[in-house]
Parts: C-alpha cells; structure tokens; sequence
C-alpha cells in the first residue's frame, strides 16, 4: 500500500469509523498499514476517541451483541475475542454484563440440539464428546454445556443400547 498523509489517514479512518463500530486496536493496526508513524498514530487516534469516533465501551457493547446474537458464541469466546483486541478487562466485564443468562442458555440449547440433529456417534461417549467438544469451541461454559449435553444424550440413550 502506497503511504498516505496523516490528513488522508484521518478521514480514512473517520470514514471508516462512521460505518462500524471500531476499537482503539483497529485504528492503530490501520495506522501501521497506511505507514503513520507513531507520533502522528497516537495524536490521530486521540483525535478520533475526542470527536466519538471510537470508543471501546461502545466497541465492546457492539461486539457482544453481535457476536451472542447473530453468531451464536458463548461469552468465554467473546471474551477473548476482545482481550485479543485489547479492550480493557473492566470494559469486557461490563459489555458482557448484558448477556442475559436465560437467553443464553436457551440459545446454547438450541444450537446444541441442532448440532444432535447432525452428530454421528458410534457410542454414547463420542456423542457427549462431540457435543461438548462443540459447545466448548462456541465458548459456552463447561458446567451448563455438559448439563445440557448429559440431558440431551439421556433423552437418546435408546439409540445405544449397548452403552
């Protein structure tokens, strides 16, 4: 990519802002891609954080929402997925917060029963292996997954007889 000036990096970057939600991280890693050194980096990304532009709390809001709704992930997934970001463990807390626990153990329920649907398991064992192997990648907690999981399997134990 061919360098651009701090001005030009500026509305770039509003621009971009203005059409997702963006964090601090994801301005400075724009920043190093259009080759803006550090000086300037961190006076354009205060500029942003002082006009509203990005701010992680909002980020972080944006980003639980979307993920637990849209993409079904569990909290411990979005968790990392913002300290990856590096959004502060106060501001992750808090975003996470808003997580219903209800809603989320009926949506863990219902993306496992679906993967059921799906699961071909020679033994009783593999089926619970695989369904928490599942509910644990989608970062759902261990001790509500294998609760689910034990019920569902218990609810099929007629289709392995031999278990």
């Amino acid at each position: 990519m061919k360098q651009i000036t701090p001005e030009q990096a500026l509305q770039r970057l509003q621009k971009l802002c203005s059409v997702c939600e963006k964090c601090a991280y994801d301005v400075r890693q724009k920043l190093t891609e259009y080759k803006i050194d550090a000086a300037q980096s961190a006076e354009i990304l205060q500029n942003l954080q002082a006009s509203g532009f990005i701010d992680d709390s909002r980020f972080a809001r944006a980003f639980v929402a979307t993920k637990h709704k849209i993409y079904k992930w569990g909290k411990q997934k979005i968790e990392y997925q913002l300290h990856v970001k590096q959004v502060s463990d106060e501001i992750i807390s808090t975003a996470l917060n808003e997580i219903d626990d209800e809603q989320n153990n009926e949506i863990i329920a219902a993306e496992l029963t679906k993967k059921l649907k799906t699961t071909k398991a020679k033994s009783q064992q593999e089926l619970v292996a695989k369904l928490l192997k599942f509910a644990l990648s989608r970062g759902y907690d261990y001790s509500v997954s294998y609760d689910l999981v034990m019920r569902m399997v218990k609810e099929k134990q007629d289709e392995y007889p031999c278990d």
